[in-house]
């Protein structure tokens, strides 16, 4: 079963939450850890971005922020 991102909503600030370790794109105004204190609170973030599957990733990655593909 190949996982894919899903989009994760910070419940503090509202803004989508950008995947852990991942760059944000220039011009994105997204929920990461150095600006929200609630970053690493549910609902918890994955190293996906939305619509991204393990596969295209190619590195291990956790089950946060995913659903099996196909299931959303």
């Amino acid at each position: 079963m190949n996982k894919i991102g899903i989009r994760v909503t910070c419940a503090v600030c509202h803004r989508q939450k950008k995947p852990r370790g991942r760059s944000m794109p220039v011009g994105f105004n997204m929920c990461e850890p150095e600006s929200c204190s609630a970053y690493y609170c549910e609902p918890r973030v994955g190293d996906l971005w939305p619509g991204e599957t393990a596969q295209d990733f190619g590195y291990p990655c956790s089950d946060d922020g995913t659903d099996a593909e196909g299931e959303q």
